[in-house]
């Protein structure tokens, strides 16, 4: 860079770090020795799981022409989900497929969808559910699946984040559901896209990205900004960088805490944030070909995971030969953290009484893999309180992407999506203020 450039860098190496810098060609620092974060996948003893499910899935042709361009390598799948509840599976989702609950809650669910009404606009996630799907539904799987995932009431949050990752049936289809089951398109994910190039796992996203950057730092892990200066300190003040413009992929909470001074109404702000965190339970079975499903929901509370799925399924590969991989997803309060050895017992007991497991199939492998932050909550203060952070870090040339910066609830795409445009918000601030007296820009 010339002597007067402005310098960007990029703090964060998951799929939104990744795609700032491939789209612009500034630096990312990484704190952890390889990219993706929470798009990574782990691997032990020749087992191999994504950080909970990733699978890809747009409407937007630019984010697939990315992934082309990197060399993604990607395999299309037609959806295999499916519900479980009362006892029973049904193909997802729930809504068109209920042939196999009691008749009564069967009789519960679609009347009350047929008998629904919009009267006002709703206040709330569980007034939204009610009245798009009628009370039978919503309490029967949706509002105990919504209290059981976010660990909050769905009274407590908004639905501004449902778009189409709730799925809108047709009355037709509740209908016919209700005496057989119905394989449908119905939802965004019906077909979706899971990498086989550059490493095992949804891992190949990062990797494909990453192998298309020069200049990424590993283990680089900051400790603390000079907001004023523009100086970060990595580790333990062995090294410190300097910056004019930070794009930023980490949490808000995490990146707030290395400011020395925030004003009083920014730290209100950072703590009405509210997540989940996410326990991931990883299990190799002695056993080929456990099951042909890709993933299962649960809402009964009385079952400790809310989702299961079965890697293999997604990509061949995945684990030694003749073994089976489930991984169970576990929300939790972080105040509360399950311990390890108890929820390796009950997972397994839980996947034994909901038929995936019988009680001789043999574990050869198991492990816990707990993710601080899962999910955002989008409580009644998010919105306003992401906006004060934002305003903030604008106003100190800090801009955010990804799904913990952003603080919005991005699939992947959302977040490759977001890198390009934060890299570019903060290129069009460096030009303008690269201009001299004479408004020419400075090169």
């Amino acid at each position: 860079m010339a002597e007067n450039d402005k310098k960007i860098i990029i703090l964060g190496g998951g799929l939104a770090g990744l795609s700032a810098s491939y789209h612009s060609g500034f630096a990312v620092y990484e704190q952890h020795t390889r990219p993706g974060g929470t798009a990574d996948s782990v691997s032990q003893k020749d087992y191999v799981f994504d950080l909970g499910i990733h699978v890809l899935h747009s409407n937007d042709p630019n984010f697939y022409q990315i992934l082309e361009d990197v060399g993604a390598g990607l395999i299309t799948q037609k959806r295999r989900a499916w519900i479980y509840s009362h006892g029973g599976y049904s193909t997802y989702p729930f809504q068109i497929n209920t042939f196999y609950l009691p008749r009564s809650v069967r009789f519960r669910c679609v009347a009350g969808y047929l008998l629904r009404r919009n009267r006002s606009k709703p206040e709330n996630y569980k007034e939204w559910l009610i009245q798009n799907f009628g009370r039978g539904f919503s309490q029967t799987f949706l509002i105990p699946y919504a209290e059981k995932f976010w660990r909050v009431s769905p009274s407590q949050m908004t639905y501004e984040w449902t778009s189409e990752r709730v799925p809108q049936p047709r009355t037709i289809d509740v209908i016919k559901g209700a005496f057989r089951n119905q394989e449908t398109t119905l939802g965004p994910n019906s077909e979706f896209h899971y990498p086989t190039k550059h490493g095992a796992g949804f891992a190949g996203i990062a990797q494909a990205l990453a192998s298309r950057i020069n200049n990424i730092h590993y283990g680089m892990k900051a400790k603390a900004i000079d907001v004023h200066n523009g100086i970060i300190t990595f580790n333990e003040g062995q090294e410190k960088i300097t910056y004019d413009f930070l794009i930023s992929t980490i949490p808000l909470p995490e990146l707030v805490k290395l400011f020395s001074h925030v004003p009083s109404n920014v730290h209100s702000a950072v703590d009405q944030l509210r997540f989940n965190s996410i326990a991931i339970v990883n299990l190799g079975v002695d056993l080929p070909n456990i099951s042909n499903k890709h993933w299962i929901y649960y809402s009964e509370k009385d079952i400790s995971f809310f989702r299961i799925s079965f890697p293999n399924n997604f990509c061949k590969g995945l684990s030694p030969k003749g073994k089976s991989l489930i991984q169970a997803e576990v929300s939790y309060d972080l105040n509360n953290s399950p311990d390890r050895s108890e929820l390796l017992r009950r997972v397994h007991s839980d996947l034994v009484r909901v038929g995936v497991l019988e009680p001789d199939h043999k574990i050869s492998f198991e492990d816990v893999v707990y993710l601080k932050y899962g999910y955002v909550i989008y409580d009644h203060h998010r919105k306003a309180a992401v906006e004060k952070i934002h305003n903030y870090l604008h106003s100190l040339n800090i801009y955010t992407c990804g799904r913990y910066g952003d603080w919005e609830y991005h699939w992947s795409d959302d977040a490759i999506m977001s890198g390009k445009r934060a890299v570019e918000i903060a290129l069009q601030k460096h030009k303008t203020k690269s201009k001299d007296n004479s408004g020419q820009l400075v090169t």
